[in-house]
C-alpha cells in the first residue's frame, strides 16, 4: 500500500523520492512514520505555531521530515549540527524557526542559528562590503565573523551550550548592526544561510559569464576568495539539506513575496531598487552552478517556482540540475 493511502492528512501526491526519504530517516515503515506524526497532531501540529500561512505539502514533505531528522540525531546522543541551505526568500528561516518552536513543544533541546547572526558589527561590516557593485550592505561572503562562529560551534560541541550574537537588520536605517546575544542549551543546532555549504567549483569554465558587468567581473574573485574561508564552518556540519530552486531566478520572486509579507505583517516597506540590487547580487556574486550543486549535501529537495516540493534526493542519488534549469 502506498504512502498516500496510509494517512488521511498526508497531501496527495507525495513528491518523487519521498517514501525512500522517510525510510532513510530511520523508519522501516512509512505507515509507522505517518502514524507517529498523526498521534502528535499531523498538519495541525504545524499550523498552530507557524508564523505565516503555510502550504500543507511544505509541512508534510519538508518540516515534519526535518523534525524526524532531529529525532534521529537526538537518539544518537551527541551534539549534531544540521545545515539548511536555500536561496533567499525560500522560507528557510521561517522553517527553522518553526522547527525550533515545535522542538520546544516536544521537549527537545534545539537551537536555530543563521549565518546572518554572525554578521560583523557595523564598522567592520562596512569595511567588508565597501565598493561592492551591488551596493548591498551585507550578505556577501566576507560579511561574517567566522572566527566567532567557529569558536561558538566548537565550544558548543564541548559544553552543550551555544552562545551567539544576534543581528538586527532594522538598525542603521536598514544597514543593520549587532544587537545583543543569546545563550541556549542545545543537543541539536540548526544553521541556515543562502550560500551555506557552497564550495568553489573545480571547472574553470564555470567562472566564465559574459552577462557580468565589468564591476561584477572584478568583484567576483573577492567573493570567491572569501568563500574559501567558510570551509572551516562547512566541515563541522553533520548533515546538510539543500532546498534547491529548479530555476535560479525563482529566488527573486520568492524574495519579493517575502518582503511583501513582511510589509503586510509589520508595516516595514522596502525599496524596489534595493531589492533589484540584492537579487542581482545573488545571481552574479558566485557562479550560479555552484549554488545548484552542493557536493556536501546529504539531502536535496527540489522546489518549483511556487515552492512546491517536486523531488527529494538522498546523497547517493543526487542529480545535477539540468543546464536549462541552472541557467534559467
Amino acid at each position: 500500500m502506498g504512502l498516500n493511502h496510509q494517512s488521511a492528512w498526508l497531501p496527495h501526491p507525495a513528491p518523487e523520492g519521498f517514501e525512500t526519504f522517510v525510510n532513510s530517516l530511520g523508519w522501516t515503515s512509512n505507515h509507522a512514520w505517518c502514524e507517529h506524526w498523526d498521534a502528535l497532531g499531523g498538519l495541525s501540529f504545524a499550523r498552530e505555531s507557524w508564523p505565516v500561512p503555510v502550504d500543507d505539502s511544505w509541512v508534510a514533505f519538508l518540516a515534519l521530515p526535518l523534525l524526524s531528522r532531529i529525532e534521529q540525531a537526538l537518539a544518537c546522543g551527541r551534539p549534531t549540527l544540521l545545515g539548511v541551505s536555500a536561496l533567499p526568500g525560500c522560507g528557510k528561516s521561517t522553517l527553522c524557526s518553526w522547527v525550533k518552536t515545535a522542538s520546544v513543544q516536544l521537549g527537545w533541546r534545539v537551537e536555530h542559528l543563521s549565518l546572518d547572526d554572525f554578521y560583523w558589527p557595523a564598522e567592520a561590516l562596512e569595511r567588508s562590503m565597501a565598493g561592492n557593485p551591488w551596493k548591498v550592505p551585507r550578505a556577501l561572503p566576507g560579511s561574517h565573523d567566522l572566527i566567532r562562529m567557529d569558536d561558538a560551534l566548537r565550544q558548543w560541541r564541548r559544553s552543550g551550550v551555544i552562545a551567539a550574537p544576534r543581528f538586527d537588520k532594522a538598525l542603521r536605517q536598514g544597514r543593520g548592526d549587532r544587537s545583543g546575544s543569546t545563550t541556549a542549551d542545545a543537543d541539536v543546532v540548526l544553521l541556515e544561510g543562502w550560500f551555506l555549504g557552497v564550495a568553489e567549483g573545480k571547472n574553470p569554465a564555470q567562472l566564465e559569464d559574459p552577462s557580468l558587468s565589468e564591476a561584477e567581473r572584478s568583484w567576483r574573485p573577492k567573493a570567491i576568495d572569501a568563500l574559501r574561508q567558510y570551509e572551516t564552518i562547512w566541515s563541522q556540519l553533520d548533515d546538510l539539506w539543500h532546498l534547491r530552486a529548479t530555476r535560479t531566478e525563482a529566488s527573486s520572486h520568492w524574495k519579493e513575496q517575502q518582503l511583501i509579507t513582511l510589509k503586510h505583517h509589520s508595516g516595514v516597506d522596502f525599496s524596489r531598487g534595493d531589492l533589484s540590487d540584492f537579487n542581482r547580487m545573488v545571481q552574479t556574486a558566485l557562479p550560479p552552478t555552484w549554488m545548484q550543486q552542493l557536493d556536501q549535501a546529504n539531502v536535496v529537495v527540489d522546489l518549483s517556482n511556487s515552492r512546491c516540493v517536486e523531488k527529494i534526493h538522498r546523497n547517493d542519488d543526487q542529480l545535477s540540475a539540468s543546464s536549462a534549469s541552472a541557467t534559467g
